[in-house]
């Protein structure tokens, strides 16, 4: 650097001319020409930018005045997401697959427990276990799949008779006998159940049609016979001990004034003795239900026959000689 008084040169970093004394400036002098290119170029600069514009490559977009359009922004609608794509289907793809494949697999065993030989097998162990209400239930199911089946007929009739619903037991007896109609089990339970309903024309009807009599003594065995006697009534010269019997484990009541067994009667327990004069015997039986058989009677009178004495005077002396 040149000093700009004397012209001598200075080194750099001095601040004074080491000739002159005169102070180094540091701040380059102005420029005029180097300024006139500088305004030159900027004034290029935003000419190129004006053009620009000018020809549409910078356009400034103007926004459309909306027609009714309300003072506050209001929320626009969310656009829905694409819920199915891709990875998705093929997630439901494999869901609905492996579901199926579960179905199949559990509906297979399902199948074969639900077969008729393993329910009826169920139904005869509920009933050996006395499962009544249990049994009755395969035995429902296996009617479902087989309704001509005769132990499934015979079978329900067994169940519905052991839960006490006498009815539906009768129904189910009655087709049972249609097909084994001299099976004495089944006449058995039908007997019962008619009695219990009371339905004593039931079991008339049914000694109609007896197959055998062997049933015919059973069904008989169901109507309440009234009590017999073992000797009649009549006249005895002698004491008598009379019997009272009635077919069946009934029990039996008697009076010996003529008053009525049912109202005022003695329980029959053993033979009745009887002595001179005239009794009347009523008699009647009674089943378990507290029904009563017909009232039967008997009079009976004894009368000991008299005893002739010897007439007086008749005889002969006679002399009995006692020895030792």
């Amino acid at each position: 650097m040149k000093c700009k008084k004397c012209g001598a040169e200075i080194e750099n970093g001095l601040m004074y001319c080491p000739s002159c004394g005169e102070s180094i400036q540091l701040v380059p002098d102005y420029n005029v020409l180097e300024e006139e290119l500088l305004s030159k170029v900027v004034e290029d600069k935003n000419k190129s930018k004006d053009d620009k514009f000018a020809t549409g490559v910078y356009q400034i977009q103007e926004e459309a005045p909306a027609a009714n359009t309300p003072s506050k922004t209001q929320p626009q609608p969310k656009a829905e997401p694409k819920v199915f794509t891709k990875k998705i289907k093929a997630f439901l793809l494999v869901a609905c697959l492996l579901v199926a494949i579960i179905g199949v697999c559990m509906f297979i065993p399902y199948m074969g427990a639900h077969t008729y030989d393993n329910i009826m097998n169920q139904a005869v162990d509920a009933e050996s276990n006395e499962q009544y209400a249990k049994a009755l239930g395969y035995y429902e199911e296996a009617y479902e799949i087989d309704p001509t089946s005769f132990e499934v007929i015979y079978g329900l009739g067994r169940m519905y008779y052991m839960v006490k619903d006498y009815d539906d037991a009768i129904e189910m007896l009655y087709l049972a006998l249609d097909s084994d109609p001299t099976n004495k089990k089944i006449y058995t339970y039908l007997l019962n159940a008619l009695y219990a309903n009371g339905d004593m024309d039931g079991i008339s009807a049914l000694l109609e049609t007896s197959p055998s009599d062997e049933i015919t003594e059973m069904i008989n065995s169901y109507f309440l016979s009234a009590p017999t006697f073992n000797l009649a009534g009549g006249n005895y010269e002698e004491d008598l001990l009379i019997q009272i019997t009635v077919s069946g484990d009934y029990k039996i009541f008697y009076t010996l004034n003529g008053k009525s067994p049912i109202t005022t009667g003695k329980q029959y327990t053993k033979p009745i003795p009887l002595t001179e004069g005239t009794t009347e015997i009523k008699a009647v039986a009674q089943n378990d239900a507290g029904e009563y058989s017909d009232i039967v009677s008997a009079t009976y009178t004894i009368t000991y026959p008299e005893v002739e004495e010897p007439e007086e005077g008749t005889g002969e002396d006679v002399t009995i000689d006692v020895t030792n």
